[in-house]
């Protein structure tokens, strides 16, 4: 999604749909009436943050950066011969991040997450589609794809994993106003 540094078209639309998608989530959450929902309010407007975040990483693009700051530590420590290893810790603590951050969401709000992902089926099955396409383009950054056996590369239209779980979200919330 990126040429020389810069959004393509599609990237531009990823990062539009990310901010609508933002925006409808947002809109969902202020629709609320119902003074018991107030934990699907909160779980709409962290939603609508990660959202946000996601799609203002499209432009800022920070895994990129991260990954330029590491070859660069790599190079001024000599361990740059070492640099496919590193690729390969990089990409399991970010999995192990991920994977304890997740944990963690769940012990402590476990049973509205629950109760969000029965009322709000499309928005939870959006949500675990763009996770899915996280980890996959987690791991073809920089080969580790192919460390570990797997030629994910070679997907076609990997997108539509992030854009159809986008669009799920987004009808979710249209449906949610609609409701309200």
């Amino acid at each position: 999604m990126h040429v020389a540094g810069r959004l393509t078209t599609l990237g531009w639309t990823m990062l539009a749909l990310y901010l609508l998608a933002a925006l409808l989530v947002f809109r969902a959450a202020a629709a609320s009436t119902s003074p018991n929902s107030r934990a699907m309010d909160h779980i709409w407007i962290s939603l609508g943050i990660i959202l946000a975040a996601l799609g203002l990483n499209k432009e800022i693009d920070l895994q990129t950066v991260l990954i330029e700051i590491g070859r660069r530590v790599a190079r001024n420590e000599h361990l740059f011969a070492y640099r496919l290893e590193l690729y390969l810790v990089f990409f399991l603590g970010f999995i192990l991040a991920m994977t304890a951050l997740f944990a963690a969401v769940m012990l402590r709000f476990s049973a509205d997450v629950g109760k969000f992902a029965r009322q709000f089926p499309f928005a939870a099955s959006g949500l675990a589609l763009i996770c899915t396409y996280i980890v996959i383009r987690a791991a073809v950054i920089d080969n580790v794809n192919v460390m570990l056996g797997l030629d994910l590369k070679q997907i076609p239209f990997l997108w539509l994993l992030e854009a159809g779980g986008l669009l799920l979200i987004m009808i979710q919330a249209l449906r949610t106003v609609a409701t309200s």
